[in-house]
């Protein structure tokens, strides 16, 4: 995965994170959904690497602010996390 890819995944991530607290859902634009659904459709990503994306996402901001790291914000990034993962994987499917 390159460097460029993974920033941009986390910016996504972040922005869901701020969409779910200010409105309780996360709105991405069905252009953007159907772009990353597409590359990673190309790419071959399977659930497991979401898996693994999400515990190295996890485990990055619980190091970058360990005094700030609590259950629930653990929690709250989970879930911004896979709500994203979810628009994404509905739209990870070959381009017609």
């Amino acid at each position: 995965m390159s460097l460029l890819f993974l920033d941009y995944f986390v910016s996504q991530t972040c922005e869901s994170a701020v969409q779910l607290r200010k409105a309780g859902k996360v709105t991405v634009r069905e252009s953007t959904l159907k772009k990353l659904g597409g590359v990673h459709y190309k790419s071959g990503v399977v659930d497991e690497h979401y898996e693994v994306t999400k515990f190295a996402l996890l485990e990055t901001i619980k190091e970058a602010v360990p005094e700030m790291w609590s259950p629930e914000m653990k929690i709250a990034w989970g879930e911004a996390y896979d709500q994203l993962v979810a628009a994404i994987k509905s739209e990870s499917k070959p381009s017609s």
